[in-house]
């Protein structure tokens, strides 16, 4: 049975007011049910007051103790917005609005049911005030339409893109997630609750760990080619462009690894001698290139993003840390990886369209989003992807605490939103404004609880859905575990009787 939280006293067109019973309890953004003769409204409250029936002359005389009046009513007024209305078991946006002295019920299971909300990639939990009905999520048809997670720091962000990405995994080969992780936090869960994605069950089987400190993110120079100098170098020019392909045309696949020795040897003149440019060019081009880090840009014909689309290919997660590099190569590392990928998935739909079906669809999941989609700053792979991969099943996750500094038109374009507590006035009103079913939610922004969000995700779920974020940890309990089905490991006593074997052997050959 719902729980009946009062009746309404005001309606104008989709705003409604009621008044509250006294024992009923409500919150911010809540959810809930109005009963119009035969149809069902659905609204969200935006907005409470608390009032008398007193004037204010008297409220003032009453509060000094001046003067007591008689019989007076205390009440509290609650402003909603609908969005939904049900009717004759079909669900739609609303044709018309209640009635006065219509009751409003808290919502229920059932409600739940009707709103539609359990998707196969879960979220979370459907909060009703304090109560949790049913699983929230989304489909995978989602991701193409782009997601966006803001936050402020602290509000839960990491544990949702952990939650997201299990799910992608749980999910796999139809999915696969390929996330860059800028504060190496997603392996291990350090600083949070000291679990992550290593600790997922299908971790040694659907995910691929890549780091510097494992020397496992390396990108040779013969692999780079003139055309991923953009991606590489988001200032790079015209006529620095034209001079690569060029150089590249006189030397070949070692064409960086050959133009830095001439340049080295005989500075600009050496590099005019193998093709004609004006000098400005030819130093600014050789400063980027020279510049390149050896440890992640070896001279070598082996890239370990060939790897990661393999990996992806077949639903596997790639998960690069790109945690103690330098804001610069974090950038090229980031921008390569993603455009390698992403132009894989473009290939395979323009040359091989069955193989392509059979690819996973894809969510990137990209932290510090503001750094390269900031209308200020050069374009990047991540606004074409936003953009234009839709058709391609390639998905972007943009996280960041400052959806401010996004491009409105690739915020435009991430139909999924999962927003979490924000403080800064600049993003709150950022939000509301270039967010649909948002416009009266300012207050609610700033008031939620850590783990608590609003998910929007259309065209499916075209309101703002009270969510509570599952706590990873406790996920993590609700699976079981995988049995790889491994021999049992030897004792350290019989590997160490081996081991001895093995170095007497050494030695043995090593005389002889």
């Amino acid at each position: 049975m719902s729980n009946h939280l009062g009746s309404i006293c005001d309606v104008k067109g989709d705003k409604i007011s009621f008044f509250m019973k006294k024992d009923a309890n409500l919150s911010f953004g809540q959810i809930v049910r109005v009963d119009s003769g035969g149809r069902s409204f659905y609204a969200r409250v935006v907005n409470a007051q608390s009032k008398s029936t007193l004037e204010t002359g008297e409220q003032l005389r009453e509060a000094e103790g001046k003067e007591t009046f008689g019989p007076y009513s205390c009440y509290k007024n609650i402003e909603a917005i609908l969005f939904l209305e049900k009717r004759a078991g079909k669900v739609r946006s609303p044709t018309f609005n209640p009635n006065y002295m219509d009751k409003v019920f808290q919502t229920t299971q059932e409600d739940s049911a009707v709103l539609k909300l359990g998707g196969e990639l879960q979220i979370g939990n459907f909060r009703s005030g304090e109560s949790m009905l049913g699983n929230v999520g989304i489909d995978s048809d989602a991701i193409p339409r782009m997601l966006g997670m803001f936050g402020m720091t602290g509000s839960g962000k990491t544990n949702t893109e952990l939650i997201v990405n299990a799910q992608l995994i749980d999910h796999s080969p139809q999915t696969a997630g390929l996330i860059f992780d800028f504060a190496g936090q997603l392996l291990e869960g350090k600083e949070l609750f000291n679990v992550g994605l290593r600790d997922h069950p299908l971790f040694h089987s659907k995910v691929c760990f890549y780091s510097t400190k494992a020397g496992k993110m390396r990108v040779g120079l013969r692999t780079l080619r003139p055309e991923k100098l953009r991606n590489l170098f988001s200032d790079i020019t015209d006529p620095q462009y034209r001079l690569a392909q060029k150089i590249y045309g006189q030397l070949g696949e070692e064409w960086i690894e050959k133009v830095c020795e001439v340049w080295e040897r005989n500075g600009p003149a050496g590099v005019t001698k193998l093709v004609s440019a004006h000098k400005g060019t030819i130093n600014a081009l050789m400063q980027k290139l020279t510049h390149l880090n050896p440890a992640l840009f070896p001279p070598s014909p082996y890239s370990f993003i060939d790897d990661v689309i393999e990996n992806i290919s077949q639903g596997v997660t790639c998960l690069v840390d790109i945690s103690g590099i330098t804001a610069e190569e974090q950038h090229r590392i980031v921008c390569l990886t993603a455009s390698g990928v992403a132009n894989h998935y473009k290939r395979e739909w323009e040359r091989n369209y069955e193989r392509w079906q059979l690819l996973p669809t894809l969510l990137i999941t990209l932290e510090e989003a503001h750094e390269f989609l900031d209308p200020a700053r050069e374009r990047t792979i991540f606004s074409s992807i936003a953009l234009t991969y839709r058709k391609y099943r390639v998905g972007l996750n943009a996280v960041t605490p400052r959806p401010s500094r996004i491009n409105p038109d690739v915020f435009a374009e991430l139909w999924t939103k999962v927003i979490m507590k924000t403080e800064l006035k600049a993003d709150r009103d950022y939000l509301t404004k270039n967010t649909p079913y948002l416009e009266y939610s300012d207050t609610e922004l700033k008031m939620l609880d850590i783990g608590e969000a609003l998910l929007i995700s259309e065209p499916k779920i075209r309101f703002a859905v009270p969510v509570k974020v599952v706590h990873y940890a406790d996920y993590l309990k609700t699976r079981e575990k995988v049995d790889y089905r491994l021999p049992p490991s030897k004792t350290f006593e019989v590997m160490g009787k081996k081991l001895k074997q093995l170095q007497n052997a050494g030695k043995s050959l090593g005389n002889s």
